[in-house]
C-alpha cells in the first residue's frame, strides 16, 4: 500500500456495505422471533442501520434492563415522537432501539437476537 492510500476495508462503500449486511442480519433475526414486532422501513429500504422493536408482554424498559445485564446496550422510549407512540399504542413504554455501527460484530448481532429470543419466551 502506498503512503496516504486508504485500505479497501476502510473505504466508505465498504463500511456502508458492512453496515447494511449487519443490519439485514439484525432485522432478519429479530423479525423471526415470535412475539417480537419490528418497526420502520423494510430492511432493504434506504435507512440507517437502526431498528425499533417491542417484545410482546415485556415492557421496553425491562427489555433494555435485561439486555444490559448481558452486555448488550440498547435504549427505549418515545424518541421525541410521542404522537407516533400514542398511535401505535406504545405511549407508556415506547420502543426498544438497537443499531449497528462500523465497529459492530456479527457475534454482537447474534447475541442480541438470542437474548431477545430468550426474553420473548417468558
Amino acid at each position: 500500500m502506498r503512503a496516504g492510500e486508504i485500505p479497501t476495508s476502510a473505504q466508505p462503500s465498504a463500511v456502508l456495505a458492512r453496515g447494511a449486511a449487519l443490519f439485514r442480519r439484525l432485522w432478519d433475526g429479530l423479525s423471526s422471533v415470535p412475539g417480537v414486532r419490528c418497526f420502520g422501513p423494510e430492511r432493504d429500504a434506504p435507512r440507517t442501520a437502526t431498528i425499533a422493536f417491542v417484545v410482546e408482554g415485556v415492557a421496553s424498559s425491562e427489555v433494555v434492563r435485561r439486555l444490559a445485564t448481558k452486555g448488550l446496550f440498547c435504549c427505549h422510549g418515545d424518541f421525541y415522537a410521542p404522537t407516533l407512540m400514542e398511535r401505535l399504542g406504545l405511549d407508556a413504554e415506547g420502543l426498544v432501539r438497537a443499531g449497528c455501527a462500523c465497529y459492530t460484530t456479527d457475534d454482537e448481532v447474534d447475541r442480541l437476537v438470542l437474548a431477545v429470543r430468550e426474553l420473548a419466551r417468558r
